[in-house]
């Protein structure tokens, strides 16, 4: 079966205040599990106020406060009883007037009423109901008189978060009900003021007691000897009503009645005291049905207690005794006028008047059944068990059994009869009794009823409570999860729970929604385990430093690592039956994370060597980072990878000292600089050891943001040498590596003179076009680069001459130089330098051949004869004669006259070679033939040929 996925509306209607004040979930609940629950109240919703009920209010007020003026017209309390604010706003109203951090603290604060009135009505100012703001205002005067304060929390017992709650709206009359109630109960107002209750009329016609009706003018004093409670929660959860205690003082006016069967008897009622305490209603949350939003309740009325006679008042209003009524003694409630007719000799009867004072005592109690009754949306749905109509009948009927008790009603003379004989005197007063019994019999039933009806319906329904009835408001039904979980030291760390508890300090868990705290766990060192009981909406859950924190706060000393921002999300819904355990890892010490990449300037508005990663700058990856320090004397290291975007973490434990950080940079590169936090130490030489090997603070438990930027080195290899004879013109290939952006000058120094020639495309080789001497170059963002972004390597030629006459032996070395100047630093260069070394050797020996094709003859000479059309080929023998093997040795040969080459007809040891000037050993340029020949060894020999064509 679906459960529908939607939000209850549980307390649109509910009689009083939500609290904050967690209980912890059944003692059978499972991890993880959920129950429906419902809300229920006590009590009905008092829909309109008359005139005549206006009056009450005030003087129900006036009474339960001790004192004070009230004068509020029905339309004022009309503007209260039909206010509904908003529960959230109500409450962040409370937490900012108690002055705390969280919703649980200030419904546990203590407050004035006066407060409590201040609260609502900024609540009902933020939701724009000025009607109701008016009419509380109204009421300042009678609520700043008292003191005393109250805690609201105690209004309601929520189990589970009052999250589901907080869209819902509160009723200003019944909170402000039910808070004066609790005030009256907390603060032992022992000396209550009236309630006069509007005018009664009783109508006694039909029982021949000489009158048709009486006007009982009726006073109720009341006192709550137990506040209500009304409920939050799962199956079995219990509510109830207040428990009250009320002294109703009967003014009869001094009606005149017959006494029925007692000739010429006139009773006469003067003041009844009635004495009432209605226990509390109570009730049992039954099956609650989180599907169909249905539930059971099991209520029950309260006992009633009915006393006529007389309590003292400091005991019946003495909330310490608890059974005032066994002080009840017998009380005047009127008179009997007789006569009594007193023989006298020889002459008629003397009739004598008497008053007989009527002295009373009763006591009457009603217990009634439990009821239960089904609940079904849409809620709010107000439910009834019992009668007061019913109840009432049967309790007076039962106090006026009590009062034919012996000894309950007696009659006594209330001035002295000296003409009546005691025999004659007692005798009447005997006759009397019975007659005077069954008409109180036939008063008091009608009276009481109606004074005991008039008290409930205009006193007690205010207050929610009645004689033998029960009224409860149920104000929806939803569902609540235990969601639990556990907090850890993740020592790794590797974000999994290695049977690892909390050894940190104290934490909290929060449930938050709508901005606010709606339930909070406290997590102490030990186990790490925490509960929090949350209904249907979604929440964030942070690790906090403090229960009233709305987002995450890492503990001091640690660092989250799963989840990384300490926060967790869950869900409840109608369909809920259970919500994963929640987990958080936590580390001692410091996270160390950022991203390392190649800081060159790369791409449009790319800025190089500042460290911050701009444009293009490529990130590198496959790096390894290290952190070092020293643990209990100990040398001890950690290390991570880059990742492919160039981040990486490291986790610093915090019983390290003197931590350095190493970015992975290798001996070709420089660490331009390092961002700590936001905070730049760049580097000021390109081997500075501080940055290599970068000093960090302390760890403390924080999150240190740490980027690194790294760049190449100019690289200028390799080194070369060289041998030939004088005169002598030597190329020394090298390979030129920019490492960075920048300008860089090339220059030679020492030995025989030279020159630098540049690949400038970078293609591998110094082609003839490129073999103008350069002196500088610009590396820029058009300079090539390899796949990974880095700056590519280019050939560069150094061109060493040495002069004719040089003596045999003689050996020299030219140093070529690449100094970069980085771009936007120019207090940084870099260098790179090359070592050319030249030996003027005698030289190895070179014989020219040449041998006509045409004429097949074989004659291999110093010279032939040629006539035109015929193709010669020309042969360059070299032979290593020196003592030394010779590298780096070219062979040159220009064409003379008006021979023509044949293309394609150079080779190398019989090996063809390609006329163009490309990646083989030779080419032919402008009539100059140039091979450059293997290394010779001494005595080794190598042919260069090629062909020509006589014209």
């Amino acid at each position: 079966m679906n459960r529908p996925n939607r939000a209850p509306h549980w307390l649109s209607r509910l009689a009083l205040l939500l609290t904050l004040l967690i209980t912890p979930w059944s003692a059978g609940a499972q991890a993880g599990s959920c129950s429906a629950v419902a809300c229920v109240a006590a009590g009905p919703r008092l829909l309109s106020v008359d005139s005549q009920r206006s009056v009450i209010l005030n003087g129900l007020f006036q009474g339960l406060l001790g004192g004070g003026s009230l004068t509020l017209s029905a339309a004022d309390w009309n503007a209260i009883a039909n206010a509904d604010v908003n529960l959230g706003l109500f409450l962040d109203a409370l937490t900012a007037e108690a002055g705390v951090g969280t919703t649980a603290e200030a419904l546990n604060a203590d407050v004035t009423l006066l407060q409590v009135l201040d609260v609502a009505a900024q609540a009902a100012q933020t939701s724009g109901n000025t009607a109701a703001v008016n009419a509380l205002n109204l009421l300042r005067p009678a609520l700043s008189a008292p003191n005393g304060t109250i805690r609201l929390g105690d209004l309601l017992k929520l189990e589970g978060s009052s999250a589901a709650f907080l869209t819902s709206q509160v009723n200003l009359l019944n909170l402000l009900t039910g808070s004066v109630q609790l005030f009256n109960y907390r603060n032992a107002v022992t000396t209550p003021t009236p309630v006069t209750l509007n005018a009664l009329n009783v109508s006694l016609s039909g029982l021949g007691l000489g009158v048709n009706a009486v006007t009982p003018t009726v006073r109720v004093y009341l006192q709550v000897i137990e506040p209500p409670v009304y409920r939050c929660g799962p199956q079995g959860t219990q509510f109830n009503t207040a428990a009250i205690r009320a002294k109703l003082n009967v003014d009869l006016g001094g009606t005149q009645l017959n006494v029925l069967g007692l000739t010429d008897g006139k009773l006469t009622l003067t003041t009844l005291d009635l004495y009432l305490e209605v226990a509390k209603a109570s009730g049992t949350i039954g099956t609650v049905d989180a599907i169909s939003r249905a539930l059971s309740l099991n209520a029950q009325p309260g006992l009633a207690q009915l006393g006529l006679g007389q309590i003292s008042d400091s005991v019946f209003f003495n909330r310490s005794n608890a059974n005032p009524f066994a002080s009840l003694t017998p009380a005047i409630i009127g008179t009997v006028d007789l006569t009594v007719r007193v023989p006298v000799p020889l002459l008629p009867d003397l009739e004598v008047p008497i008053v007989l004072n009527v002295r009373a005592r009763a006591f009457a109690d009603g217990t009634y059944p439990l009821s239960t009754v089904t609940a079904a949306p849409p809620y709010p749905q107000t439910y009834t068990v019992g009668s007061s109509s019913a109840a009432v009948g049967t309790l007076v009927g039962t106090l006026l059994t009590s009062l034919g008790t012996p000894g309950n009603l007696t009659l006594e003379l209330r001035d002295p009869a000296p003409l009546v004989p005691t025999a004659l005197l007692t005798g009447t007063i005997s006759a009397a009794l019975s007659p005077v019994l069954s008409t109180l019999g036939l008063v008091l039933r009608p009276v009481l009823e109606a004074v005991l009806m008039a008290t409930v319906d205009q006193v007690l329904r205010l207050l929610g409570i009645g004689i033998g009835e029960a009224v409860f408001t149920v104000g929806g039904v939803g569902n609540v999860c235990a969601v639990t979980g556990v907090v850890y030291h993740d020592r790794q760390p590797d974000g999994a729970r290695d049977a690892e508890n909390w050894d940190g300090p104290t934490t909290f868990v929060n449930a938050v929604t709508g901005g606010r705290v709606q339930a909070s766990a406290q997590v102490p060192a030990g186990a790490g385990t925490f509960t929090l009981a949350l209904g249907e909406g979604t929440y964030t859950l942070p690790v906090a430093r403090t229960a009233a924190a709305i987002s995450a706060g890492n503990p001091s000393g640690f660092v989250f690592v799963n989840p990384l921002n300490g926060t967790r999300t869950v869900t409840v819904t109608a369909a809920s039956t259970s919500v994963p355990e929640q987990e958080f890892g936590l580390f001692q010490g410091d996270r160390l994370s950022g991203v390392v990449f190649r800081d060159d300037g790369r791409g449009a508005g790319g800025a190089a060597h500042d460290v911050t990663r701009q444009g293009d700058e490529t990130p590198l990856n496959a790096r390894t980072l290290t952190v070092s320090g020293t643990r209990t004397g100990a040398a001890v290291t950690r290390t991570a990878e880059t990742a492919a975007d160039g981040s990486y973490t490291l986790y610093v434990p915090g019983d390290w000292t003197g931590v350095t950080f190493r970015s992975g940079a290798s001996a070709t590169e420089v660490v331009t600089g390092v961002r700590l936090n936001g905070v730049a130490a760049l580097t000021g030489d390109v081997s500075d050891p501080a940055l290599r090997e970068y000093a960090l603070p302390a760890p403390s438990g924080a999150d240190q943001t740490l980027n690194a930027g790294l760049t190449g080195r100019v690289g200028l290899t390799p080194d070369r040498s060289g041998r030939g004879e004088a005169p002598l013109t030597v190329r020394y290939a090298h390979t030129f590596t920019p490492g960075t952006t920048g300008t860089v000058s090339f220059a030679t120094t020492g030995g025989f003179s030279g020159q630098v020639f540049l690949d400038s495309d970078c293609n591998g080789t110094v082609s003839d076009a490129e073999r103008t001497a350069v002196s500088s170059v610009t590396v820029d963002g058009s300079w090539p680069r390899l796949p990974d972004g880095r700056l590519r390597s280019c050939a560069l030629e150094v061109e060493v001459t040495v002069p004719a006459g040089t003596a045999v032996g003689t050996t020299r070395a030219t140093f070529a130089t690449a100094s970069l100047v980085w771009a936007g630093r120019p207090d940084v260069q870099d260098l790179a330098s090359v070592t050319d070394t030249t030996t003027v050797t005698p030289g190895a020996e070179l014989v020219k051949t040449v041998e006509n094709l045409t004429r097949a003859d074989g004659v291999v000479a110093a010279a032939v004869d040629a006539l035109p059309n015929e193709r010669l080929r020309y042969c360059l023998n070299v032979r290593n004669t020196t003592p030394d093997p010779l590298t780096g040795v070219t062979v040159s040969d220009t064409l003379q006259g008006v021979a023509a080459y044949v293309p394609g007809s150079l080779t190398l040891e019989g090996a063809a070679l390609t006329d163009a000037a490309d990646t083989d050993a030779g080419e032919i340029v402008t009539r100059t033939v140039t091979v450059r020949l293997p290394d010779l060894a001494v005595g080794a020999t190598r042919r260069v040929c090629f062909e020509v064509l006589v014209p």
